[in-house]
């Protein structure tokens, strides 16, 4: 009776996957495994974080980061799971309920959405993001001055989160204005501060003890703050009474230069013989032309009368 009751357990625990043998339990493989694709670059990288997750399985990080992998290989009960997981394993931790968020509002799940984000922001207050997309949810919900508290809190911590192209929700809320004048004096105080600080001398300010009066001596600059040795710069002292002119003596007996005196000639021009009368060509007396000699006409002496 004992041999059959034994070979009925060995028969069940064969046909039962997880049936319980000296208290260990058979692990199972995961559901989304079979349907991963070898040399695929994502399915890849969600078997090598699977290896990194089981040489530290308490690592919250790896977890979440394994989680966004099979949320991007549209396998949400699995990332779920371990985005649950992570925030079991770290009570600090603020991205895996963020990503369990998303997760939700993805499957068109806004309750669960909003308790998520809650958590994120609960555990991180500095989050933007989260406070931002529960400030959309809040608002879709009708729950106007809930959704502007989160988003003037969003806008105050990253006010970069107004541009469109880094935040391509803002476009989605209508209380975008209402959000500003919420802002407003605490924008004003912030510019206010950064004005007069402009004017605030921090070298030595932030130093003056806080335990005592202070003297006019505690504003002095310190002996080790004092500037490099270097070059004595020079000062100026304007005078106190009119400069002397100079005295106008020694250029009164200063020589004269010599300067040379150019010579002109004042005596009369000597009269000029008048140059002598060129000789004209005569003419012939019988009409014809003179004699050419020498290149030139030779003068012929006017006849005489006979007496």
């Amino acid at each position: 009776m004992k041999k059959l009751v034994l070979g009925a357990a060995v028969l069940l625990a064969a046909l039962l996957p997880g049936f319980v043998i000296g208290g260990e339990k058979k692990p199972r493989e995961p559901f989304y495994r079979r349907y991963l694709v070898a040399g695929n670059p994502l399915d890849d990288k969600i078997l090598e974080q699977e290896k990194r997750v089981k040489a530290d399985p308490s690592s919250a990080d790896l977890r979440n980061d394994l989680g966004n992998l099979l949320a991007a290989r549209r396998f949400p009960k699995e990332a779920r799971e371990q985005y649950e997981t992570a925030i079991k394993l770290d009570r600090h931790h603020f991205l895996a309920p963020y990503n369990l968020g998303l997760l939700y509002e993805t499957t068109g799940d806004a309750g669960r959405a909003i308790g998520a984000y809650e958590k994120s922001v609960d555990r991180n207050r500095g989050f933007p993001p989260a406070r931002f997309r529960l400030g959309r949810l809040y608002e879709k919900r009708g729950w106007r001055g809930r959704a502007v508290e989160q988003y003037a809190r969003a806008l105050q911590i990253d006010p970069g989160m107004r541009d469109p192209k880094r935040n391509p929700l803002v476009v989605d809320t209508l209380l975008l204005d209402r959000v500003s004048l919420e802002n407003y004096p605490r924008d004003l105080a912030a510019a206010s501060m950064r004005a007069e600080a402009l004017y605030a001398d921090a070298a030595r300010l932030s130093k003056v003890p806080l335990d005592r009066t202070l003297s006019s001596g505690d504003l002095l600059p310190a002996l080790s703050e004092a500037p490099a040795a270097g070059p004595t710069p020079v000062r100026v002292i304007a005078p106190s009474t009119a400069p002397r002119r100079p005295d106008p003596a020694p250029i009164r007996n200063a020589p004269l230069l010599a300067v040379p005196t150019p010579e002109f000639d004042y005596s009369a021009p000597q009269p000029t013989e008048p140059p002598a009368p060129a000789l004209l060509p005569t003419p012939d007396p019988a009409g014809g032309r003179p004699p050419y000699v020498g290149g030139g006409f030779r003068a012929t002496p006017a006849p005489t009368p006979e007496n």
